[in-house]
């Protein structure tokens, strides 16, 4: 699917002047602009279910969907309070408190499934179902149709959607929280930036093909077949920003958040259980879930943990990113081999007649690195014997590291 702004500029060049409403236009034109858009062989509503929330009947419709969603929680949270506040005197002054008190946890969610919603336009009062069928896009049955809405930096918290259909709906930087999910569906949507935690997925929910690029993904129950059968989209974590966290750590330097918890430099994964992840297609993401927090965790505890362990763990970010990136390693392969030509020069007097071209200097300590021999790298004293030795063992290492990374990724894949 292209995206809305190249889509913008084909209707601009086939007549849209941006004076009208750029979904009537559309609307009015769609039978030519569909092959333009799409080629002339293929045929999508994609565009037209997001298009239509443009129009001003869409416009007046989101805005009614947001007005009432946040009615609701605001609604809802007040009655909560106000019980939890004449339980909690109970408490405090009732030595038999326990035997008085009832709590239901079912009564923190309060259920949205637009039942009771309407919204009025042009003088008249209309349902979602009225909207959406007053555009001719295909229609889905058994659940509410929000597909294409966007509702980009809505908060939902303590609340139980039922049989909603959000499919390449627009949910960027949005928060959701303790928020439970039944018969509703998120196929292709964005969350870009999004913080989602405590997502309890039930009866057919699902997550399938969503971007979750920069995502905080802080508690999705269960991660598993029933709610991902396709891998949604996710940014991983950089070489340089877990280093920069793992040396925060390991010098006690304070962040202004937990370390890989933060969303919006890429994809954070804590509390994400993956057990039930067991199908093919959406095995790579379980194994970088897991990696992830297991690999979170250790940052966290990072200064606690023995020195030994310490030290092999630093090792490993520095090298291969936590056995995870052949680019660490080639990156950690390439530093030594300007280390060491640097140290020889520095200790040239260790050696016999070392050149003074350095490019030279560099392809024979490649030669030493990679154990194909001695060139014009001679040393003449122990202590540049030593360096010989440490840069032979050196590269020793890192061809190791590199069969153990090969093996690691063939066990990920099969």
């Amino acid at each position: 699917m292209k995206s809305y702004e190249s889509i913008l500029t084909i209707l601009k060049q086939n007549g849209y002047d941006e004076t009208t409403n750029v979904s009537d236009f559309y609307f009015n034109n769609r039978e030519r602009l569909d092959p333009l858009i799409f080629g002339p062989n293929y045929h999508s509503d994609e565009f037209a279910n997001r298009i239509k929330w443009k129009s001003e009947f869409g416009v007046a419709c989101v805005n009614a969907i947001k007005r009432y969603i946040e009615e609701k929680l605001y609604h809802h949270e007040t009655i909560v309070n106000q019980k939890f506040f004449s339980q909690h005197h109970l408490m405090m002054n009732d030595p038999e408190w326990q035997k008085k008190v009832k709590f239901d946890p079912e009564e923190l969610y309060v259920t949205i499934d637009f039942s009771d919603f309407s919204f009025q336009y042009q003088n008249r009062s209309w349902t979602i179902n009225e909207f959406t069928y007053s555009f001719k896009t295909g229609r889905i049955g058994g659940q509410l149709d929000l597909i294409g809405i966007d509702l980009s930096g809505i908060s939902l918290k303590n609340c139980r959607l039922v049989g909603l259909c959000f499919g390449n709906a627009n949910f960027d930087n949005a928060t959701m929280s303790h928020v439970e999910l039944i018969a509703t569906t998120f196929q292709d949507t964005s969350f870009r930036h999004a913080n989602l935690g405590g997502i309890h997925v039930k009866n057919g929910s699902y997550f399938n093909s969503a971007d979750f690029t920069t995502t905080g993904v802080f508690g999705i129950y269960p991660l598993g077949d029933k709610c991902l059968t396709e891998p949604f989209k996710y940014t991983e974590i950089s070489y340089f920003y877990l280093l920069k966290i793992t040396i925060k750590s390991l010098l006690h330097i304070k962040s202004h958040s937990v370390p890989g918890r933060e969303s919006g430099r890429h994809t954070a994964f804590a509390n994400n259980p993956t057990s039930e992840m067991t199908l093919p297609q959406t095995r790579a993401l379980k194994e970088y879930i897991t990696w992830y927090q297991f690999t979170m965790d250790k940052v966290v505890d990072f200064p606690n943990i023995p020195f030994l362990k310490k030290v092999g763990f630093l090792f490993s970010v520095i090298a291969t990113k936590h056995w995870t990136s052949y680019w660490a390693l080639a990156f950690f392969a390439l530093i030594l081999n300007f280390i060491y030509p640097s140290l020889f020069l520095l200790c040239s007097h260790h050696f016999e007649q070392l050149s003074d071209n350095y490019f030279t200097l560099f392809y024979d300590s490649m030669l030493i690195f990679t154990s194909l021999g001695l060139e014009g790298i001679k040393p003449i004293s122990p202590i540049g014997q030593i360096l010989v030795i440490s840069e032979t063992i050196s590269g020793y290492v890192v061809l190791a590291l590199f069969v153990f990374l090969l093996a690691r990724k063939v066990e990920w894949k099969y």
